[in-house]
């Protein structure tokens, strides 16, 4: 009755204020009106004179940092925790915007490229995956959502992910639901799903951000065979 929806509304409005909050959010990172779309590009990276920090208040996590990566690369980031490796891969998606210097893909400044052509053409595959509530086809043929997902492009990523042999124990296989955030499946299961969706995608630059930690050692190896497999895309690797 009234009272049992009147409970409801009150459970959810927490998350109800949480949303207006977001709708009031304004991001950093600003589109320019006349930014481009890339169809294609080869993968060849610069990070030219990067400074960077996460609040006015906080140390700078990255002084004046030159790097560049050719395309075709495979290029391994080592440092402690906290010296920045996610940061780089934070501002080459322009999830923030370095204090000075700039970042070219291709000799095109990433901030004159639109943002939805830029993580078109980088991919991430991440300790921290994002899985969605949908299928496993879904959730590897998530570019092509809007239109028309090619299964067998999705199997034969996860084929090369090693993700089709526990894909097709599932219930209901590729048309299997996985619940909020993959919970139904393991720590390595969504791993792998994580690199079937990036081999989907097809990007030119590809960064792996610590994709192997907190995995026991047979799904480790698991991943790790199928990221040996992306190797012939452009490809920053951190540990």
């Amino acid at each position: 009755g009234v009272g049992k929806a009147y409970n409801e509304f009150k459970q959810g409005e927490p998350a109800i204020e949480r949303l207006f909050d977001l709708t009031k959010f304004k991001s950093k990172v600003i589109e320019k009106p006349d930014a481009v779309s890339l169809d294609h590009i080869n993968g060849d990276v610069k990070f030219c004179n990067i400074s960077f920090k996460y609040a006015d208040n906080m140390p700078l996590v990255l002084d004046q940092l030159n790097l560049h990566i050719r395309a075709g690369e495979t290029v391994a980031l080592i440092g402690p925790s906290g010296g920045g490796k996610s940061t780089l891969a934070k501002l080459l998606l322009r999830l923030y915007d370095p204090l000075s210097g700039c970042i070219l893909v291709d000799d095109h400044d990433v901030q004159n490229i639109r943002l939805d052509s830029l993580r078109r053409h980088v991919g991430l595959v991440s300790q921290d995956i994002t899985l969605f509530s949908g299928t496993v086809a879904e959730n590897i043929g998530y570019r092509d959502l809007m239109t028309k997902i090619d299964m067998e492009r999705v199997e034969h990523t996860a084929r090369t992910a090693n993700a089709d042999e526990f894909v097709r124990t599932l219930p209901q296989g590729y048309n299997t639901h996985i619940g909020p955030r993959g919970s139904s499946l393991s720590g390595g299961q969504r791993q792998r799903l994580a690199i079937a969706r990036a081999l989907y995608q097809n990007s030119s630059v590809l960064i792996l951000d610590e994709a192997t930690s907190a995995l026991d050692s047979r799904s480790e190896l698991l991943v790790r065979q199928a990221v040996d497999r992306l190797l012939g895309h452009h490809t920053v690797r951190e540990k």
